[in-house]
């Protein structure tokens, strides 16, 4: 009689685990869309940047980057990173209009700028940065393609990591 209940039991947990696992998944392709900011843009921006802490530790970088929101609309930038000051500037205001777009292109471009500050710290060459640019272009420069990679890849995640801790609902 005992050993049945503790087959059940196992079974009744791995069935919950295998769920989760599949539900994580399915969550994952589907991409995570949050409906709403719950807080102020800086709250957003903070929270990207605690969340970068494990993958900054993981590149031997012991400090998170300064970071600053400008309420000043950029006709061509939604967002910047300083090297000179080690600082990242989001423009929410030079994002998209439509809500729950306007986030993710926010904390995309968090993320973006958060590997700028990665290759200044990791990468000899970023300070070649801006002849990368003049010659080949913004858009073929290595490390803005770096850059967009790295906020794609890991957009989703930090999305659900702000929906649990209610940054966006």
């Amino acid at each position: 009689m005992r050993s049945n209940l503790f087959i059940y039991i196992v079974i009744a947990w791995t069935s919950i685990c295998l769920i989760g696992l599949i539900y994580q998944y399915v969550k994952e392709a589907a991409g995570v869309v949050p409906k709403k900011l719950n807080t102020p843009y800086t709250t957003l921006i903070e929270e990207v940047v605690k969340w970068s802490g494990s993958i900054l530790r993981q590149a031997s970088i012991k400090f998170y980057p300064h970071y600053e929101v400008s309420y000043y609309k950029s006709k061509t930038k939604l967002g910047c990173y300083f090297s000179s000051q080690k600082k990242i500037v989001i423009y929410p205001k030079s994002h998209s209009s439509e809500e729950a777009e306007k986030i993710k292109t926010i904390v995309h471009t968090t993320l973006h700028e958060i590997c700028h500050y990665m290759q200044h710290m990791k990468n000899k060459d970023f300070k070649y940065y801006s002849i990368y640019s003049k010659k080949r272009g913004y858009h073929k420069n290595p490390f803005e393609i770096e850059a967009n990679e790295f906020a794609t890849k890991n957009l989703n995640e930090c999305l659900a990591h702000l929906i649990q801790k209610r940054v966006l609902v």
